[in-house]
């Protein structure tokens, strides 16, 4: 099997695991060449990961910060000690967690790279809830679809910011 490991995280990315998730992208967007996002309002009228986003306030406040707009992923504020960001793709089950530092976001996708109790406990809840928290490494893999603006795209534009 090959697989090639996933910068800082220590997880392989398994050429299965990179086969279903294009899988995903092309099911999701129905046409690499003429992509629709149809998908991302059916996803918020069902609001599919209810069950997670209600788990993780009974841990910290959480605060939707959604943009149907141009984001094709519910994304969440997170207080607790201190300020994080939960993306959760409308693609498929696949995350972005991170602390939020100032303007950035520092990653947070193994239990490596976790600096507290809290960022292990969400962790385990998104793995409880099947979602695959994606590192840096894996967000940059090319993406074969057509996105407007987009010379090059991503996992990350696919699975969470087509206008990015």
């Amino acid at each position: 099997m090959k697989q090639r490991n996933s910068a800082g995280a220590g997880q392989p990315w398994s050429w299965q695991a990179r086969e279903k998730v294009m899988r995903d992208v092309l099911t999701a967007y129905e046409n690499a060449d003429r992509p629709k996002r149809a998908f991302a309002l059916t996803a918020v009228h069902r609001d599919p990961y209810r069950g997670l986003v209600d788990a993780l306030a009974g841990k910290a406040e959480v605060t939707d910060d959604t943009d149907i707009n141009c984001d094709v992923c519910f994304s969440y504020l997170v207080e607790s000690d201190g300020l994080y960001v939960v993306r959760l793709s409308m693609v498929g089950r696949y995350a972005i967690f991170g602390r939020v530092n100032g303007a950035t976001t520092e990653p947070v996708s193994s239990q490596v790279e976790c600096s507290s109790d809290f960022e292990r406990d969400v962790l385990r809840l998104l793995g409880t809830y099947d979602f695959q928290t994606l590192t840096e490494s894996q967000l940059a893999e090319p993406v074969r679809l057509a996105l407007p603006e987009i010379e090059r795209p991503t996992l990350r534009n696919a699975l969470f910011f087509p206008e990015e």
